[in-house]
């Protein structure tokens, strides 16, 4: 191998180490996931062909197309002077928000990932994928300001290393609520148009998510909840005499036969899972159940996707709202 070559190799394995191993896994998966999504377009500031419309007060002179605005007949009614406009990606404050509740910490196997670290991976590879589409994304909650610039992209990987590493406070149940309530966003002051992206295990009783889900319902937000669950939640695969304890807590459930409750625990889990779906959707909001035992990518491309439509959607919409005198497409 010649100098040079080693050189850069040096070079690229010094680089690599200073990036936060989080952000290298998250961009394995977004790398997975980006060649089966689609981009967006509307109407902005891109480099490529999108419509016509005709030329309004405001409007810069030097947008004029004037090869197109000789070509129409002044006897019809597309006679005028026309604007050509071009694709641009859809550029719009997103926001990720990822639980830091002690039971994300939990695996229910050495071989599996911690919730907590799985819906960290989820997000941050989210997140490459929006700003690599010109989103502009932060953490809520961090004092960062979204950006779709590239460095930002390793600014949430730091503050989600930071999230994971830090210690929690242990808390009973009777501070689960105001636990809750401090940690999810509903104090943030969220542009207008903002979107928020949640993750978390939502295992909180209904009741006490209803209040603070109606306080973010009234912000005018696009939400979606991506709910991280270890399979052993869904499942309860025990026999036998188990020792239950709830994470960072002294507190513990003895049962002598784990086998005899499953079906009863089965129906409660599958239960509360519904519910809450049905709750969120009341508001129009997205809820997208993930479980550690599977791959990221699905889960990772679906939720994709559907940002994309509900934000290609609106922001059609908007653009319909303030260009009441766009017209149709008309290629030259």
């Amino acid at each position: 191998m010649s100098k040079r070559a080693s050189s850069i190799e040096a070079s690229a394995e010094k680089l690599s180490a200073t990036l936060p191993p989080l952000l290298i896994e998250a961009e394995h998966v977004a790398a997975t996931v980006f060649q089966g999504a689609h981009g967006r377009r509307h109407v902005g500031q891109g480099d490529e062909f999108w419509q016509y419309r005709r030329y309004s007060p405001g409007d810069s002179p030097r947008k004029i197309d004037w090869r197109r605005s000789a070509k129409s007949d002044p006897n019809s009614e597309n006679a005028g002077i026309f604007i050509r406009q071009k694709e641009w990606e859809s550029a719009q404050s997103l926001w990720l928000w990822n639980s830091n509740d002690p039971g994300m910490d939990w695996a229910s196997d050495k071989n599996l990932a911690t919730k907590k670290h799985r819906a960290s991976v989820l997000s941050l590879a989210l997140a490459q994928l929006l700003i690599r589409g010109g989103e502009k994304v932060a953490l809520a909650g961090s004092g960062t300001a979204p950006s779709n610039s590239r460095k930002n992209l390793y600014t949430i990987a730091r503050q989600l290393e930071a999230q994971r590493s830090a210690s929690i406070t242990t808390q009973d149940s009777s501070q689960k609520s105001q636990h809750l309530d401090h940690e999810l966003p509903r104090e943030h002051h969220f542009s207008q148009n903002s979107a928020l992206v949640c993750f978390s295990d939502f295992l909180t009783p209904l009741s006490e998510q209803k209040q603070i889900f109606a306080s973010l319902a009234h912000k005018n937000l696009r939400v979606w909840l991506v709910q991280v669950l270890d399979p052993a939640e869904l499942n309860l695969p025990y026999s036998g005499r188990v020792k239950f304890q709830l994470p960072k807590s002294d507190r513990e459930l003895l049962h002598s036969d784990v086998a005899s409750i499953r079906d009863l625990y089965m129906d409660r889990i599958r239960g509360h899972n519904k519910d809450l779906s049905r709750l969120v959707k009341k508001w129009g909001w997205n809820h997208i159940l993930h479980t550690t035992n599977k791959s990221p990518e699905s889960t990772l491309l679906t939720l994709y996707r559907s940002i994309s439509e509900r934000q290609n959607t609106f922001a059609h919409a908007r653009e319909e709202n303030l260009s009441g005198n766009d017209i149709g497409q008309e290629h030259a």
